[in-house]
């Protein structure tokens, strides 16, 4: 029971500080707050609330406490840009395949599908819960006047929103952190907390990426 209280503690004092620090930040011209602001465009009426729902989702699926923060860089513009969870599409969130559910904020057609989505919960699904995924850089980065373009975020923008990342570091304090790319790691470092290192699975790195996880996980963290 008491276990169980603390992990229902943790996650609630997690969603309070993302409430407080992330909900409420203005997009800007360059990143893009999926969880408070809404693109006419692109997004469904509601479609803040629906990301903010799916990330609440994700959070209540833990049925303990995550030992492991894997830290990734920032939304992807077919990913967390419109699903709300880090590394996670749209698709993934509707078609039932992961241990939460979710809803679709988009105006496309189809939900929208993400490489890299895909490949991070093919490698990491046996091991959920044990992990909580989190950014660095928690808001879409796009380029100006383009605003699903793909743009990497900048070591200024990860330094502005490092407070965020370490506070919760030090709510959720993990036995390990892994960083995934270098802009990760970059973020850590900065915060001087030494990770475990991963290639991001973009751009080439999915079997990278896999190897990487499976040594951390198993020789490291000691998970079958």
């Amino acid at each position: 029971m008491e276990i169980a209280n603390n992990k229902i503690m943790i996650l609630e004092t997690i969603w309070h500080l993302l409430e407080d620090k992330v909900f409420t930040v203005p997009s800007t011209e360059v990143l893009f707050n999926q969880y408070k602001d809404v693109a006419p465009a692109v997004d469904l009426p509601d479609a803040a609330s629906i990301r903010r729902a799916n990330l609440k989702n994700y959070l209540r699926s833990f049925t303990s406490i995550p030992h492991i923060l894997v830290v990734g860089e920032a939304p992807g513009a077919w990913g967390c840009r419109f699903s709300g969870v880090p590394f996670t599409s749209e698709v993934q969130l509707c078609d039932g395949v992961l241990p939460f559910v979710g809803h679709q904020s988009s105006r496309n057609s189809s939900p929208y599908s993400e490489v890299t989505a895909k490949i991070f919960w093919h490698v990491m699904l046996p091991y959920h819960p044990r992990f909580l995924a989190w950014n660095c850089v928690p808001f879409h980065p796009h380029k100006e006047g383009a605003p699903l373009s793909i743009r990497n975020p900048t070591r200024n923008e990860i330094r502005i929103y490092s407070s965020i990342l370490l506070e919760l570091i030090r709510l959720l304090n993990p036995r390990y952190i892994v960083a995934v790319g270098q802009k990760s790691k970059f973020a850590l470092d900065h915060l001087g907390v030494t990770p475990l290192y991963v290639r991001h699975p973009s751009r080439g790195g999915a079997k990278a990426f896999k190897a990487g996880i499976e040594q951390i996980v198993q020789n490291i963290c000691g998970i079958s």
